[in-house]
């Protein structure tokens, strides 16, 4: 991955999935990461027992319903 792009939720647990079985070499390898970016998931990970999200990951809470929103309602009273 390019120096400074945000690692992905997605990707940080992967990375924290294959560390049982692999080196972070090994794991460096596969997800594309830098090994210090893999050590450092791995060391959070360890201290909190979760992954960092990047705040532009983070969900959004909508102030007003979606058209999905109201979709998924539809489909409960329906049945």
């Amino acid at each position: 991955m390019p120096a400074g792009k945000l690692i992905t939720e997605d990707i940080q647990w992967i990375i924290i999935r294959m560390s049982p079985a692999m080196s972070v070499e090994d794991i460096a390898m596969y997800t594309d990461v830098g090994e210090c970016k893999v050590r450092d998931i791995l060391a959070h990970f360890k201290q909190s027992r979760d992954v960092k999200v990047p705040k532009r990951q983070r969900p959004k809470l909508h102030r007003k319903l979606c058209d999905y929103d109201i979709e998924v309602c539809n489909l409960h009273l329906s049945m």
